[in-house]
């Protein structure tokens, strides 16, 4: 425990640190938020690891915009709650949006994929949330087994049309990503201990795995609010 509390002291100070760096360089673009996204493939379960590593992908290639202002998976669930809102209600794209109004972002990004046999079908598209108007669609398709590398062409242009330059995409090991997207399963259940020790777990195996080291530091500042 006394272990846990020191990590969770380190996460509020890293945390506080960082947003103290961001007061100080004034945000010159538009906040984004990028949504869980829908599993539409014919057989239930098919790629269902996707659902919510897709969406990260994204979210830690954005994190690297400077100026970019990024509302984070974490808040999102946190917003949910103190809203009471549970996940069906947002099934319906106008609630997403205002839930999006409601953390400050002036974008969402809205994505989905399709399964089918060994290749994958992904799109997504970046809509304005204070009109619905849809800024940028876009799409790819590839293996399933290589999609979480193959997707970075598409995470580059999301980036660039979202005021980022070029810059090169992260891969990861398509092993780290379920294990990650396992992670984030369990802190959605509410089990943010066993999240924390599975992203810990994580890291020891691969250590250069940048979206664990973030959502741990999100998960231990949680924990030292309570």
């Amino acid at each position: 425990m006394k272990r846990r509390a020191a990590l969770a002291g380190l996460a509020a100070g890293a945390a506080a640190l960082a947003r103290g760096a961001r007061a100080q360089a004034a945000p010159a673009l538009p906040a984004v938020v990028v949504w869980d996204f829908d599993n539409q493939s014919p057989l239930p379960g098919a790629g269902e690891f996707l659902r919510r590593a897709l969406p990260e992908n994204l979210t830690a290639q954005l994190l690297r915009v400077p100026g970019l202002p990024v509302v984070e998976r974490q808040r999102l669930r946190d917003v949910l709650a103190e809203q009471k809102l549970a996940a069906s209600e947002l099934a319906d794209a106008d609630a997403r949006l205002r839930l999006g109004r409601i953390v400050g972002a002036a974008r969402m990004v809205f994505g989905g994929f399709f399964v089918l046999g060994e290749q994958v079908q992904v799109h997504v598209r970046v809509v304005e949330t204070a009109s619905s108007r849809v800024l940028v669609s876009d799409e790819f398709t590839g293996d399933l087994a290589t999609v979480m590398q193959q997707v970075e062409a598409l995470n580059r242009r999301l980036t660039r049309a979202l005021g980022g330059g070029a810059s090169p995409g992260l891969t990861y090991a398509a092993a780290s990503w379920e294990a990650y997207d396992r992670a984030l399963a369990l802190a959605d259940a509410g089990r943010v201990d066993d999240a924390i020790t599975a992203l810990q777990a994580l890291l020891t195996q691969d250590k250069n795995f940048h979206p664990a080291e973030r959502q741990l530091v999100a998960l231990l500042e949680k924990l030292s609010r309570r």
